[in-house]
C-alpha cells in the first residue's frame, strides 16, 4: 500500500520537540532590552579602545566625551580628537557619536563614576582625566537595565 502523510506518533513527537524548544527560547525573547544593553556595553568598550588605539597610532591625544545629563540634553558619548572634532565611526561611517535612550539604544543610559566629562588618551595609551592628570582611580560606567559596568583602569587604560 502506498500511504501518504504522517502517523499519529510522528505528529506527537514533532509537537513535543516544538514544545521543548519553545520552553528554552521563549524566556530569551522577552529580554530584548537586556540583550540590547549587553550589545551596547560591548560597543562602548570597543569605542573606548578605538579612541585609545587612535591616540597610539596617530601619536596624538583622543578623547571619549561622556554626557550623562538628564533630559533635554541627550545621554550618550562621542569619540573626538583633542580639538573636539568627532572622529569617523569605523564600523558604520558617519561620526562616532552615540545618543542613548532613543532609537536603537532606547531605555539605555549610563552613569560615570567619578564624574568626568571626558577621558583622554595619550600616544602611549594612558588615560587622563579632564584636568589633564593621569588617572589615579578607575573610572566606572554603570549601565541601566542590568547592563553591568565598563571600567577604565588607571595607568594602563585597560577597558574591562
Amino acid at each position: 500500500m502506498n500511504r501518504k502523510g504522517f502517523t499519529l506518533i510522528e505528529l506527537v513527537m514533532v509537537l513535543v520537540l516544538i514544545g521543548i524548544v519553545a520552553v528554552f527560547v521563549a524566556p530569551k525573547l522577552g529580554d530584548v532590552t537586556g540583550t540590547k544593553t549587553g550589545a551596547f556595553r560591548d560597543k562602548l568598550k570597543a569605542d573606548i579602545r578605538y579612541a585609545q588605539s587612535l591616540a597610539m597610532t596617530r601619536n596624538a591625544r583622543y578623547r571619549v566625551f561622556f554626557n550623562t545629563a538628564p533630559a533635554p540634553a541627550p545621554n550618550g558619548y562621542a569619540v573626538t580628537d583633542s580639538a573636539g572634532t568627532v572622529v569617523q565611526d569605523p564600523a558604520g561611517g558617519g561620526s562616532l557619536s552615540v545618543v542613548l535612550n532613543a532609537g536603537d539604544y532606547g531605555n539605555i543610559t549610563f552613569a560615570v563614576v567619578p564624574l568626568y566629562p571626558f577621558i583622554e588618551f595619550d600616544s602611549l595609551g594612558r588615560p587622563y582625566d579632564n584636568a589633564g592628570s593621569l588617572l589615579a582611580v578607575a573610572v566606572t560606567l554603570t549601565l541601566s537595565s542590568g547592563g553591568g559596568t565598563v571600567t577604565i583602569l588607571p595607568q594602563t587604560g585597560a577597558v574591562n
